[in-house]
């Protein structure tokens, strides 16, 4: 043939029609057609379920009405519960049952009676039937005047439970000749007869370096209005009655700096010249004592005491009684301890 076949691609295949350029493009759709067959069947096989199990679905969706709830979970609990762990069955191990306890001293065959327990005043049991022990030192002290001083003591100490105790008290005085006077000593049964007052009795020793003297003792002691301290007994023995009142209060100045006024009357419907008590108003002792409490159960104390006798004394004379008058006061500064436990 001789002439030349022009270019595949001279000029591009949009500038010169009819050219190769033509030819190729035909071959692509043809290319993109058989492409597009290929891949079509099996995107409509995998589509196809989806449309053909939807109306099997909703079948089954109308007839749930008429199903029970608790029978899905049990015919189905995979289908109800997919998330959750596959259950594992745990065998039942029957308990092995003990062997009964033998009779012993320990574990008896009949449990012991319980006894029978009769509360005071048919009231149940509370925790006010302790023992306790409690002793106070009130007076501990040196009186000082210009040429003679004295040493006090007075204190009291009980045991026993809140409604019963065992209440001894004791005082005395000693003098710069060493005379001892004023021994007073007391021993009580105590019973609480309301919740600030006991009732005591008991009897009472008059020791010291006079003659002795013995009393029944009958009286009360308790916590008065605006706690006031305060005591009343009554003494009797065959020469007469005498009777005793004493009565204190701790006015806080602070917590721990404490004045303390006192004061004790001794009356006796007889007179007794061997102890020098006369009738009436036989004697005081007052005292204003300024205490710090350096701890609670430890306090010295600085004081003005007051001591005096009364009434118509008794002297002898010849072979006769005859009345004589004499009044004794004394005034004294003071320094003692106070202590109790």
């Amino acid at each position: 043939m001789g002439l030349p076949l022009p270019s595949a691609l001279p000029h591009g295949p949009w500038h010169v029609p009819h050219s190769g350029g033509v030819m190729m493009t035909h071959s692509l759709t043809l290319r993109t057609i058989m492409l597009a067959a290929l891949c079509l069947p099996p995107m409509a096989a995998s589509a196809q379920p989806t449309h053909k199990t939807q109306p099997h679905a909703m079948a089954g969706m109308e007839d749930m009405d008429d199903m029970d709830m608790d029978d899905m979970e049990e015919t189905h609990p995979a289908a109800a519960h997919p998330h959750s762990a596959p259950s594992t069955s745990t065998p039942t191990t029957t308990p092995t049952p003990l062997p009964p306890l033998s009779p012993s001293s320990r574990w008896p065959a009949t449990p012991p009676a319980i006894p029978h327990i009769r509360y005071k005043h048919d009231m149940p049991p509370v925790m006010d039937h302790g023992t306790y022990l409690h002793a106070i030192l009130e007076q501990f002290e040196g009186r000082y005047s210009q040429g003679d001083s004295q040493f006090r003591y007075s204190g009291q100490a009980w045991y026993g439970t809140d409604h019963d105790k065992l209440w001894l008290k004791s005082e005395g005085t000693m003098n710069g000749q060493g005379r001892f006077s004023d021994g007073d000593h007391e021993a009580f049964y105590d019973h609480a007869i309301s919740t600030y007052f006991d009732a005591q009795a008991g009897v009472r020793l008059d020791l010291d370096s006079g003659p002795a003297r013995a009393w029944g003792a009958v009286g009360i002691q308790g916590l008065a209005l605006y706690f006031f301290d305060v005591s009343a007994t009554a003494y009797f023995n065959a020469q007469g009655v005498a009777g005793k009142l004493e009565g204190s209060y701790d006015l806080l100045i602070t917590n721990r700096l404490i004045l303390q006024p006192q004061a004790e009357l001794n009356f006796y419907s007889s007179a007794d010249p061997a102890r020098g008590v006369s009738q009436g108003l036989s004697d005081a002792d007052m005292g204003l004592r300024l205490r710090y409490e350096f701890i609670r159960n430890l306090a010295p104390y600085i004081a003005v005491t007051y001591s005096g006798q009364y009434g118509g004394g008794m002297g002898h004379a010849g072979h006769g009684w005859r009345p004589q008058t004499s009044t004794r006061d004394d005034v004294r500064f003071t320094f003692g301890l106070r202590a109790w436990y």
